[in-house]
């Protein structure tokens, strides 16, 4: 069961860094503004796949993955470390990047390795019941809110060209949008989770059923009456 949920968290780590690569790719045709609706498209996309909401994302559904804290806690910095260095060594590999990549990003790295193990410690947590799981749950949700508002995406500088503006504005509208629909999906389905809970609470037992009902009184057959002719 160990090896599938860690085999589970390898998979979802390579695929956000190779959606994650894939979305940085560029024609010529974009680089020229010969296809500046497609770039603007891709670059929504990129701006979405690279978010600090979905990187940050995946340490926690690691930890959430492998639920025990140790493991998870491990997970969320194996998963984010494996991420980046698929992503940059893929890029490398097709001439997307250079050498000067992994000096150049090494402030990921670092990340990585402080913000992973407690990340995935919000996954475990996320699992479980009460405030703190109720919180563990919105974190992901109002990361993905707070984010366009902290990155600026609706204050981009009018001297860019036109996509990238409207790449920038649509992605952070799809991050609130995101953020609050699965905020309010995780709180309605909590409610009911609590709701259910103390219904089963006041239903009595089979036990109880009995107790309260007591044993049957039985009562003498009525006495038959000769009838004298």
């Amino acid at each position: 069961m160990a090896k599938r949920w860690w085999r589970l968290v390898i998979a979802a780590a390579i695929t956000v860094a190779l959606v994650s690569l894939a979305s940085n790719i560029t024609s010529e045709s974009q680089l020229s503004a010969e296809a500046n609706t497609l770039l603007a498209v891709r670059s929504t996309f990129s701006k979405l796949v690279n978010s600090g909401a979905v990187w940050a994302g995946l340490p926690i559904l690691s930890g959430w993955l492998v639920r025990r804290p140790l493991h998870a806690f491990a997970a969320g910095i194996v998963a984010s470390l494996l991420a980046l260095v698929v992503h940059y060594g893929v890029g490398q590999l097709f001439g997307m990047f250079d050498e000067t990549v992994w000096a150049g990003n090494r402030v990921w790295f670092a990340l990585a390795l402080v913000m992973g193990g407690p990340l995935g410690l919000v996954g475990v947590a996320a699992r479980g019941g009460g405030p703190s799981g109720s919180i563990a749950r919105l974190v992901v949700p109002a990361g993905a809110v707070i984010e366009p508002f902290f990155r600026g995406m609706f204050s981009v500088p009018t001297i860019l060209p036109w996509p990238e503006r409207v790449a920038s504005i649509t992605a952070g509208v799809v991050l609130i949008a995101a953020g609050t629909v699965g905020a309010a999906v995780l709180m309605r389905r909590r409610r009911k989770q609590l709701g259910s809970q103390n219904s089963s609470r006041l239903r009595p037992t089979a036990s109880e059923q009995m107790s309260s009902t007591g044993p049957p009184v039985r009562t003498a057959p009525p006495s038959l009456r000769r009838i004298r002719r």
